[in-house]
């Protein structure tokens, strides 16, 4: 892979995604979804990457799905399970993906694990159909919780990380879309991401730890034998048939992924006071 660009590219995913490409020398066109946002959680991700001379930044308004050079990865993951609003990013994602299927352009779709489930839709029909369609040169990869540096606010590691600071015990709530199933560390994630969209793979896979009660362990790590109520006991829900598991070949131990992901908070953190 020699040049990729990537939609969303300020979101956990798509950040973290176009980080490892760049140090593999990856040239990389990055599209912001949702404008100039001024956090700090993005002016510090701007500064890391914006350095870097194989990076350019474009805004969603200038983007042109059929111009652009190599692998196109869209991240709905943070948008979609935090459920902030899309519709924005629908209207154009509907009419640059069209475009592209119909010129064969090699496109990554990266979905939450929820939307795996037998009886989950995206909420806008036409890209269900685009999707799921039998024709669809499509790779679409639905990935579990991911953790590790910059995991989102709302997800339930980085609440618990954020309440200890403030010496909360409080153990938060779990967000409705928040797969307990499985996890996986951010840096494993991505790897597997890069060497599917390189196999020229189409289709859609659901991304796998390969280990059982993966993310109880992490709560484990996290909250000691408070973590005792969360076990998930139900069976994980049914996935649909058109979905295959694609297995990391080597999980990072989960004390350094949640090490990592707590020095960054707290660097964060502390760079605010």
């Amino acid at each position: 892979m020699e040049r990729a660009t990537i939609l969303g590219i300020y979101d956990f995913i798509g950040y973290s995604l176009c980080r490892y490409l760049l140090d593999e020398g990856v040239e990389i066109n990055g599209v912001d979804t949702e404008g100039n946002r001024k956090d700090s959680f993005t002016e510090e991700k701007r500064l890391e990457i914006g350095r870097n001379a194989n990076f350019l930044e474009i805004s969603l308004e200038e983007w042109d799905a059929e111009q652009a050079e190599g692998i196109l990865f869209v991240t709905l993951f943070e948008s979609l399970q935090g459920r902030h609003n899309t519709d924005g990013i629908y209207e154009v994602l509907l009419s640059e993906l069209e475009n592209r299927k119909l010129k064969k352009l090699p496109t990554v779709v990266i979905l939450p694990a929820y939307f795996a489930q037998e009886k989950a839709e995206l909420r806008e029909a036409r890209v269900n159909s685009l999707i799921y369609s039998r024709d669809s040169n499509l790779l679409v990869l639905y990935l579990p919780t991911i953790y590790g540096p910059w995991q989102p606010e709302e997800c339930f590691f980085q609440q618990v990380m954020s309440r200890s600071l403030y010496e909360n015990k409080e153990i938060p709530d779990i967000g409705p879309r928040e797969w307990t199933h499985d996890c996986l560390y951010i840096d494993d994630a991505v790897k597997m991401i890069k060497e599917l969209a390189e196999s020229g793979l189409q289709g859609q896979y659901i991304l796998s730890s390969g280990e059982q009660d993966r993310w109880f362990k992490c709560a484990e790590e996290l909250l000691g034998s408070g973590a005792g109520l969360l076990r998930n006991k139900a069976a994980a829900p049914a996935i649909k048939n058109s979905i295959k598991v694609s297995t990391v070949g080597q999980n990072e131990q989960i004390s350094k992924g949640l090490s990592r992901q707590k020095e960054q908070f707290n660097r964060i953190q502390d760079s605010k006071d």
